[in-house]
């Protein structure tokens, strides 16, 4: 009878372990479905929502901490890029992101994926609120401080992201008196020029360059860039990014032609 309770309640204890793990692994399923039925660079909700229905469940329950955190992040900020239209709506879902990184940066601060998808979602997230007013709540500091840690940490990260992003930012942010000061147009080129030299072939890192080239008078070399980025094709890892880079490329070619 003994044997029989103890070998009951290792059935159940297997049962329960099993599936407990098997959320993140549930996860990363229907994650990894979630340009399924995509049309250009728009994707149908229900495969990320269950994707993040499960990563939610595993990093309540502290399974896989780390990896469950990043893809959680990564998944709240791919539905708010390719499933959502309404700006609020964004803004809601980049700040679940947000408050993700601020729980688990400090107490993973080596983790170059953490950290750049926590950058990534409070840029977002700090983009969806307007400039001025990021600027003034200190969210674009906030941003800048974040890039430049993941460059100490990894600064060839993805291809010079960091380096990427940090330099967009000082193009795109302008400067506030007595609230920035530091954005660098010129400075954004020098930065973009010494990514895509090194990294030619990704598509992000030629729209980025062509970007600083005409925000700084020179919309011949751009065209240039442009049109290498078009040549590109995209990846199937970063299918529907690139596919948004695409369009942003062409709209820029339409713009400089104007």
């Amino acid at each position: 009878m003994t044997f029989r309770i103890l070998s009951f309640l290792s059935i159940v204890l297997l049962s329960t372990s099993v599936l407990a793990q098997s959320n993140f692994e549930e996860g990363l399923r229907w994650y990894n479905q979630k340009t399924s039925g995509a049309v250009g660079y728009k994707a149908k909700p229900e495969h990320i929502a269950k994707a993040i229905t499960f990563f939610e469940r595993a990093l309540a329950a502290k399974e896989n901490e780390l990896e469950s955190g990043i893809y959680l992040m990564r998944s709240y900020i791919w539905k708010a890029r390719f499933t959502q239209e309404n700006t609020n709506d964004k803004r809601k879902t980049f700040e679940l992101a947000k408050q993700v990184g601020d729980k688990l940066v400090p107490k993973y601060p080596r983790s170059s994926e953490l950290r750049f998808e926590y950058l990534s979602g409070l840029g977002q997230w700090g983009e969806v609120l307007g400039v001025f007013r990021a600027a003034k709540e200190g969210v674009v500091d906030k941003v800048k401080n974040e890039m430049e840690a993941l460059i100490r940490l990894d600064p060839e990260f993805r291809m010079g992201v960091p380096k990427r992003a940090l330099a967009v930012l000082n193009l795109r942010v302008p400067k506030i008196p007595f609230v920035l000061s530091w954005p660098d147009k010129k400075k954004a080129l020098t930065m973009t020029a010494a990514v895509v030299a090194k990294y030619p072939y990704d598509i992000g890192n030629n729209f980025y360059h062509a970007e600083a080239l005409v925000e700084n008078g020179d919309k011949k070399a751009a065209i240039y860039f442009l049109n290498r980025a078009l040549t590109m094709q995209p990846t199937e890892e970063y299918l529907l990014e690139d596919r948004y880079f695409h369009m942003e490329v062409k709209q820029m070619l339409k713009k400089i032609s104007e």
